[in-house]
């Protein structure tokens, strides 16, 4: 028997270390599932959530089955609930529905760790080994504030560069305006001017067209001239024509006039 004794001794002692590696492998495996389903649960879109999902999943499943060789049937109900709602997450084909399920896995993350622990406890010394998950939540939380840091830094960027951008066109909008101004400003010039040649191109017009009357009468008292009005216009017939086409419709009245009163003198060369 005393030789047996020690034996029987090692053999426990074996027992327990193993039993006590799978609950640390455990606890490491349950840690990775937490932190991972942290980082599908806080993802800024569908396609971030499900890769940190597939990666849960694997954790999740690691955990399902160490923890069902130490015995921790709890745990081991839990993994398979949290792995659940993760495949679940990638199932969905929206962000806000996948977003749900990584959260509902998430939850459950504190309570698979807390179950490992409670049947590490169980089963020996604990100490070890809930330091050991406190390490892994501080390297989890560790990693978190670092991905949050980075997060704030590229929102930070991308603020920057809206607002680049938005100087750039409050810019392009002065520059417009500006410009706009401008050409209201020359339009109105321009208009006045055009108001201007077309009082005083009228009025030469009559003029003329009074002249050759005369003329026609001084020439033979029976004529009569024929009068054209189509020169007398109204200052909105102006808006839509530029100076240079003002003064070219005034110039064509006058060559009319001239070509008319030239068809009727012509008339009493040949009389």
């Amino acid at each position: 028997m005393k030789r047996i004794s020690p034996i029987l001794f090692l053999l426990c002692l074996v027992a327990q270390v193993n039993a006590q590696d799978l609950y640390e492998d455990a606890l490491t495996a349950a840690s990775y599932a937490y932190s991972h389903s942290k980082k599908a649960h806080g993802a800024n879109n569908v396609f971030h959530t499900q890769e940190y999902a597939d990666k849960a999943i694997e954790a999740f499943e690691k955990v399902e089955n160490l923890s069902d060789k130490c015995g921790c049937a709890e745990a081991n109900e839990t993994a398979y609930e949290a792995k659940t709602n993760m495949v679940s997450s990638l199932d969905q084909d929206t962000y806000e529905r996948s977003r749900y399920y990584a959260k509902q896995a998430k939850d459950l993350g504190p309570k698979l760790l807390e179950q490992l622990t409670d049947c590490q406890a169980n089963n020996g010394s604990s100490d070890s080994y809930i330091g050991d998950v406190a390490s892994a939540e501080e390297e989890a939380i560790a990693i978190a504030s670092g991905e949050v840091a980075q997060k704030q830094k590229e929102l930070e960027e991308k603020k920057r560069q809206l607002e680049i951008e938005q100087q750039k066109l409050q810019q392009q909008i002065a520059e417009q305006q500006k410009a706009q101004t401008e050409f209201e400003a020359q339009r109105a010039a321009e208009l006045k001017e055009q108001t201007v040649v077309k009082v005083k191109a009228e009025q030469a017009l009559q003029k003329l067209e009074s002249a050759l009357k005369e003329l026609s009468i001084v020439l033979d008292d029976e004529s009569i001239f024929e009068s054209q009005k189509g020169y007398l216009r109204s200052e909105n017939d102006l808006k839509n024509e530029t100076l240079n086409d003002t003064k070219s419709f005034y110039v064509d009245r006058a060559k009319e006039l001239t070509k008319s009163a030239m068809k009727q003198f012509a008339g009493y060369t040949e009389n």
